[in-house]
């Protein structure tokens, strides 16, 4: 059960990531649930602060 749960928070992380690089707002975020909205919200940040400092043109 735990590793379900964890590739959900991995996958939500990484789905959140690809739409912060792909330029799609916050408000995008599928996902209801806190924890895993959380998770998507924490990949989107992290893509938008790497194109910020420049790693992506």
């Amino acid at each position: 059960m735990k590793r379900q749960k964890r590739d959900r928070m991995e996958r939500a992380h990484s789905r959140g990531y690809q739409a912060g690089l792909g330029g799609k707002s916050r408000e995008s975020c599928p996902y209801s649930t806190l924890d895993i909205k959380e998770q998507w919200l924490g990949g989107w940040r992290e893509a938008r602060s790497e194109i910020g400092s420049g790693l992506f043109t």
